[in-house]
């Protein structure tokens, strides 16, 4: 027990001293290297919320702010204490302030002082957002074609997300939302997926909807079945094929024509079409497979990553030498004629002959290993190679974890202390070269617009199939009472007035904010300050 009350005293000692020596790099200015002692710091204690909250401090100095944001609300799953959740709060709002995002660092700034009501500074803050809020009016265009569109808003700050519905007509569906200034409709604003960013000016929302064309699949195909991800879309967009073929049967290729017009050929790029405006049909032909077998060997392991295939179609080679062994020599020998042979490039693929094949390979001894190292500065998960050291010529799993909010997006494979020598990634292996490799990865922020987006035009085809007659006369009782309401107005003309008087309005509204927050001797700027937890 004494033994182990020292060594965690020793632990502590240890914490203060890495604690210490990130913030004296911090005060030098040096910001890159405070960070990796904060997070080494992490990776032996990952619930220190002091090293979390200076980690964020560090990443803020380098203009990191999304990172930023993401270690302060860490810190707010770390600790207890209120007033420290609100300096991680306060540092939230100040990335957001310091990138001009008045209306989410206001709310942050109201979640800072619910923490801690005595914080001044957020109390400032709060009010140098609040003047620079401006609330502008959403015109929803009452007479969209084939549709009927809907705001989550009626008006809103600058800044705020505003999300949008649309209810299509039977056979129609979205094809694009359109956000344009109330008065000069040649000023867009930029819709993702189905939201905006609010604008310091009123809007008028519209939506451009498409006829939904049929896609219909020819079901007398022989020795395979053939689907589509869909079975209506409208002009423009991806439609992907997929196909079951018999036992021993490949896809040779699809073909897509116009409805009743088999010479009208609509492109296929592999499994992929981009729906024209016009009904289609999709058939496909089917022949049969090529096998590929693979030879047992001695002091090692091969596969391959198809053993059926097409001529001319490429496969990779998998090559796992016994320890202590590497690659001789591989192989492809054609079944019908030995001495045929398809080549073998320096990363293990060979393309396929008009033929069955066989591949072969043969191992020597060899103890002449390469370092696989993993760059542990990726920005939003880790890449994970099996192995750290490997042969010439072995196959080299790898693995990825994003981190909560990324995506694996690709591999990045060099030479270990030289980035301009690249090895391709083959998937989610590589074929080790001749020299020390650095394995990295490219994450990027999860795209939750767009998934939103793909959940909405699914969601909005299935509406439009199982929609009956009393929802377009409801539809239609709709808008007539939104046309009511406008007066049979123009939204241009209408808003053009409203916008001019309402801007006026809040700019007075501003000035007064700004003169009672002068007349209370609060400093011209907002704070800005980080407020580390020294």
């Amino acid at each position: 027990m004494m033994l182990l009350v020292a060594v965690l005293g020793l632990q502590a000692q240890n914490v203060e001293k890495q604690l210490r020596k990130g913030n004296r790099q911090y005060k030098k200015g040096d910001y890159v290297e405070a960070e990796v002692t904060y997070r080494k710091l992490l990776e032996a204690l990952p619930n220190n919320a002091d090293a979390q909250f200076n980690l964020g401090d560090a990443l803020f100095q380098q203009e990191n702010f999304q990172a930023a944001m993401e270690a302060f609300q860490k810190v707010l799953e770390l600790t207890p204490d209120t007033k420290l959740k609100s300096k991680a709060v306060f540092n939230m709002g100040n990335s957001l302030l310091t990138q001009g995002r008045y209306y989410d660092a206001f709310q942050i700034y109201k979640l800072a002082l619910k923490f801690n009501p005595e914080n001044e500074d957020a109390l400032y803050n709060l009010e140098y957002c609040r003047a620079h809020l401006v609330k502008s009016r959403i015109w929803v265009y009452p007479e969209t074609p084939h549709g009927q569109v809907e705001a989550s808003e009626k008006e809103a700050f600058n800044g705020q997300m505003i999300t949008l519905t649309c209810k299509p007509d039977e056979n129609y569906a979205l094809s694009q939302y359109i956000v344009v200034k109330a008065d000069d409709q040649q000023v867009t604003v930029n819709v993702n997926g189905s939201r905006f960013e609010m604008p310091k000016f009123d809007v008028i929302v519209t939506a451009e909807l498409k006829q939904l064309h049929n896609i219909n699949i020819d079901t007398k195909t022989k020795h395979g079945k053939i689907s589509a991800d869909r079975s209506k879309a409208i002009e423009g967009q991806q439609i992907t094929l997929h196909a079951q073929p018999e036992p021993k049967y490949m896809v040779d290729h699809y073909h897509v024509y116009k409805t009743g017009s088999p010479t009208d050929s609509v492109p296929v790029n592999d499994t992929v079409f981009q729906m024209p405006d016009f009904d289609v049909t999709v058939t496909a032909t089917f022949r049969t497979a090529l096998r590929i077998s693979v030879d047992t060997t001695a002091h090692g392991t091969i596969a391959v990553t198809d053993t059926l295939a097409l001529p001319g179609q490429n496969i990779g080679i998998i090559v796992k030498p016994d320890p202590g062994y590497q690659l001789d020599e591989l192989t492809v020998v054609s079944d019908s004629d030995p001495s045929t042979l398809a080549p073998v490039n320096d990363m293990n693929i060979f393309q396929m002959l008009d033929s069955d094949v066989t591949v072969k390979a043969t191992f020597v001894e060899s103890n002449e290993y390469y370092k696989v190292e993993a760059d542990t500065a990726v920005k939003g998960g880790k890449v994970l190679p099996e192995v750290t050291q490997a042969t010439w010529k072995q196959t080299v799993a790898l693995r990825n974890e994003p981190e909560e909010g990324y995506q694996f997006k690709e591999y990045k494979i060099c030479q270990l202390g030289d980035t301009s020598v690249h090895v391709q990634p083959l998937g989610n292996f590589f074929t080790m070269p001749d020299f020390d490799v650095m394995v990295s990865a490219v994450f990027e922020k999860q795209d939750g617009d767009n998934q939103e987006q793909q959940q909405d035009q699914q969601q909005d085809q299935q509406d439009q199939e199982q929609q009956d007659q009393q929802e377009q006369q409801q539809s239609q009782e709709n808008q007539q009472d939104q046309q009511n309401q406008q007066q049979k107005q123009s939204p241009q003309d209408m808003s053009k007035e409203d916008a001019q008087r309402m801007l006026d309005a809040l700019e007075n509204q501003e000035k007064q904010t700004i003169e009672k927050v002068n007349e209370q001797q609060m400093r011209s700027q907002p704070k800005r300050k980080t407020d580390k937890d020294w």
